[in-house]
Order: structure tokens, then C-alpha cells, then sequence
């Protein structure tokens, strides 16, 4: 692993790590599933990112053990996208039923990734042409960030229209925005992850840009999800006191 991708990783999974407590702890004083869902996504993430990171970060010829700790780590990664669909589904379509089919059919695609991961010996599921669980994995991580992008975003459209005449808090219709923006960025993510797995095929090493794009692509949603949960006073005066357009 580039040592600027293993940077962004461990800052990461420590923002990842402090959101998921702050919003766990706010779900056992509110008692709503969201929060408890998001907090779950989040420190599942944390800990796939700190069991991943170990061998690179304490192990000499980490090449050697990476496996032992790539697989726990990419169970908590998926772990943490089913919470992360659920968490969509609780907040945007609790009622329907084709989102509980959905969150199914993301389960069944994770699921086969692990299999195929495992089946070949693919632990870190970089290799999209011999192992045949790398497109699954790569649905079932895509779908629930994609997923969240868009019902935030058609949330935001339609909150906007009804902010203008009064029938929606400017709060409420900027954290739509914030939602969708984050799921956008997070299923922009999951693009550049193919394309690092694919220079690597070709050229046998990481890309150390695309490794800091990665890390920011983690990071700056993590801060729009963060205003939503604990808006800070002075965000909250500023998006109150905004004119809509």
C-alpha cells in the first residue's frame, strides 16, 4: 500500500471511528433507528479500516499476514453497507416494500463477494477479472451509497420547492442537500476504488494520487454527515438566516 493511501486510510477510520461513537450515543438518548443505523455503518467502517491497516502499520513483511486481516476487515466494510442501506430505507422508504426487497438483494450481493473473496484468495478484493465475487462486492457497496445520494437529493428538490412557500425548515431542506451530496461523494468512491484496482492489474502498483482522492472522498462526507447530527451554532444561524432562491 502507498504510504499516502495508508495516511488517508488511518485519518479516515479515526473521523469514522469518533462520528460512529457521537452518533451511537445520540441514538440510545433519541432511540431512533437512524442514528443507530448510521452509528453502526460508521464504526463498522472504523474497525475494517483499523483491522485492515495493522499489518502495514506495526508488521514487518506485511505482505506475509495481510490476508488474516483483510477478510475480517472487508466483513466489517460489508457489515457496515448493509447498516448503511438499512439506515436509507429507515429514513427515506421505512413503508415500501421494494425497499426491504432491496436491502435483500444488496445482503445477496455482499454475500457473494465475501464467497468469492474467500474462494479465490482474493482477500483484498483487487483482482475484478479472476475473482468472480468482485463484481458483487462492488454492487453491494455501490448500491447503498448511490441509493442515499439519490433519495437525498430528490428529497432536497422537493424540499426546496416547499421551503419557498413556508412548508419546510431551511435546517431540515440543507440536510437533505448534505445526505445527498454524502451518498454521492461515497458512490464516487467506490468508482475510484475499481479504477486503483485496475491501474494495479496493469501496472503492479498503487496509485498514490488516486490514493488521496480515496482519502477525501471518505473524509468530506464524513463532515457534511457530521452538520447534519451536531450542526455547529454558527451553521445553524447561517443557513437559517439564508434567502431561498
Amino acid at each position: 500500500m502507498e504510504e499516502s493511501a495508508y495516511i488517508m486510510e488511518a485519518i479516515a477510520g479515526v473521523i469514522f471511528l469518533i462520528v460512529g461513537v457521537r452518533l451511537f450515543l445520540l441514538s440510545r438518548r433519541t432511540g431512533q433507528a437512524p442514528e443507530y443505523f448510521i452509528s453502526l455503518t460508521f464504526l463498522c467502517w472504523a474497525f475494517g479500516y483499523a483491522i485492515y491497516d495493522i499489518p502495514y502499520a506495526f508488521v514487518e513483511g506485511e505482505e506475509s499476514i495481510a490476508p488474516y486481516f483483510s477478510y475480517p476487515s472487508l466483513l466489517l466494510f460489508n457489515l457496515g453497507n448493509i447498516s448503511f442501506a438499512l439506515f436509507t430505507k429507515v429514513v427515506f422508504r421505512k413503508k415500501q416494500r421494494w425497499a426491504s426487497w432491496l436491502v435483500g438483494a444488496i445482503v445477496v450481493c455482499l454475500v457473494l463477494g465475501a464467497v468469492g473473496a474467500a474462494w479465490v484468495g482474493d482477500w483484498e478484493q483487487v483482482d475484478p477479472i479472476a475473482n468472480f465475487g468482485y463484481w458483487p462486492q462492488l454492487v453491494g457497496g455501490l448500491a447503498p451509497t448511490f441509493w442515499m445520494g439519490v433519495e437525498g437529493l430528490a428529497a432536497y428538490a422537493s424540499a426546496r420547492k416547499r421551503r419557498k412557500i413556508g412548508l419546510c425548515a431551511p435546517l431540515t431542506c440543507h440536510h437533505f442537500l448534505l445526505w445527498g451530496l454524502a451518498g454521492s461523494l461515497w458512490a464516487s468512491l467506490e468508482i475510484v476504488v475499481v479504477a486503483q484496482d485496475f491501474i494495479y492489474l496493469s501496472a503492479g502498483e498503487w496509485s498514490d494520487v488516486l490514493g488521496v482522492v480515496n482519502g477525501l472522498l471518505e473524509i468530506v462526507p464524513l463532515g457534511m454527515m457530521w452538520l447534519v447530527f451536531f450542526p455547529p451554532a454558527i451553521y445553524r444561524r447561517l443557513i437559517e438566516n439564508e434567502t431561498p432562491a
